[in-house]
C-alpha cells in the first residue's frame, strides 16, 4: 500500500517550509499509526509518501479506508486542502535490507500516482485475494494504462462510505472502450493517446511524473491532465505557471485549469516558444 499526500509541493509554496512540513508530518504519522493498527509493516517514508506491507489484503484495504476517513474528517487538514491518494496491489516482492522491490511494488506506486485526492485505487489481484465476506465497497473502474507497464491493469476504486445509498454505479466499461482516443499528445519523439479511462497524467521535472520535462523553471510536479465530466482538463499547480496555445491564442495558467479543445501547444514554466519543450496536442470527438 502506497499512501501519497496530494499537492504537497503547492503546500510548501503556500505555507512555507516549516508549517507545511509540520502538516505533512502529521498526516504521515497518522497514516503510519493506522497502518500499524491494521497489522501493517511500515517499510518507510519517502518525502510525502508512505509504503506499507500487509500479509492479508483485507487489512490493507481496511487501513486505507481508515486513513481516508480520518484525513477527511480532521478540520486542520480540511482547512488546508490536504488529501491522500492511495494505491494497493497484491503479489510477491523481493526483500532486501528492510526494503521491497519488484513489479508488485511498482504497480502499487503507479496506482497511488493515478489516484485522485481522497481516492484509493486497488488492483484486480488484490480484489481477487479478498475474503468474500468483506464489508468494504469496491467499484470497478476498468483497465488503466500505468507508466512503465505494458498493456493495461484492471483497477477498482475503494469507496470510503458505510452507506450503500451513497454509492453511484460506475459507467459501463464496455461502453467507454468503444470510444476512440479523444486526445493525442506528442513530446519529442514520444506519442501519447488518452481516452475517458484516464484518471491522471502528471507532467513535471520529477522522475515520478508520467512525462518528465527537465527545465529549471518547471516544478517537480508541475501540471496534470485529467478526464472530468466529459472533458479533458489541463491543470497547472506550479510555481512558474504554464502557457496553453489554442487557436493561436495564448492562455497563461497559474494554478488554474483549462479545457483542451481543437489543436494546440503546451509549454510548462518559462519555456514559451522554445520548441524543444513544446507539448503538442490534438482533440477529437470521434467515436
Amino acid at each position: 500500500m502506497f499512501a501519497d499526500i496530494c499537492r504537497s509541493t503547492f503546500l510548501f509554496t503556500q505555507l512555507g517550509d516549516q508549517k507545511a512540513l509540520q502538516l505533512v508530518t502529521e498526516v504521515l504519522d497518522l497514516a503510519n499509526q493506522i497502518a500499524r493498527a491494521h497489522g501493517g509493516t511500515v517499510i518507510g517514508t519517502i518525502g510525502d509518501e508512505i509504503l506499507t506491507t500487509f500479509t492479508v489484503p483485507q487489512h490493507a484495504l481496511e487501513a486505507a479506508n481508515a486513513i481516508q476517513s480520518e484525513v477527511r474528517s480532521q478540520s486542520n487538514f480540511i482547512s488546508h486542502g490536504l488529501a491522500v491518494s492511495i494505491g494497493i496491489n497484491y503479489g510477491p516482492v523481493v526483500v532486501t535490507n528492510n526494503n521491497i522491490h519488484g513489479d508488485t511494488v511498482n504497480i502499487g506506486a503507479r496506482l497511488a500516482q493515478q489516484a485522485k485526492p481522497n481516492q484509493t485505487l486497488v488492483s484486480s489481484s488484490a480484489v481477487m485475494a479478498l475474503d468474500n465476506r468483506t464489508h468494504l465497497y469496491l467499484r470497478s473502474i476498468g483497465p488503466l494504462s500505468l507508466q512503465g507497464k505494458a498493456g493495461t491493469t484492471d483497477v477498482h476504486e475503494l469507496l470510503t462510505t458505510d452507506r450503500t445509498d451513497e454509492i453511484t454505479d460506475a459507467q459501463q466499461i464496455a461502453a467507454i472502450q468503444e470510444r476512440a482516443f479523444l486526445v493525442s499528445m506528442s513530446y519529442h519523439t514520444k506519442r501519447m493517446r488518452f481516452d475517458p479511462l484516464l484518471v491522471r497524467f502528471l507532467f513535471g521535472r520529477s522522475q515520478r511524473c508520467d512525462q518528465v520535462i527537465d527545465h529549471s523553471s518547471i516544478s517537480r510536479e508541475h501540471a496534470e491532465l485529467r478526464y472530468i465530466n466529459g472533458k479533458f482538463v489541463f491543470r497547472d499547480f506550479s510555481t512558474n505557471g504554464s502557457a496553453v496555445i489554442i487557436e493561436q491564442k495564448v492562455e497563461h495558467l497559474f494554478r488554474t485549469s483549462i479545457e483542451l479543445r481543437g489543436e494546440g501547444e503546451i509549454y510548462l514554466g518559462r519555456t514559451l516558444n522554445d520548441r524543444q519543450f513544446c507539448i503538442e496536442f490534438k482533440c477529437t470527438t470521434e467515436r
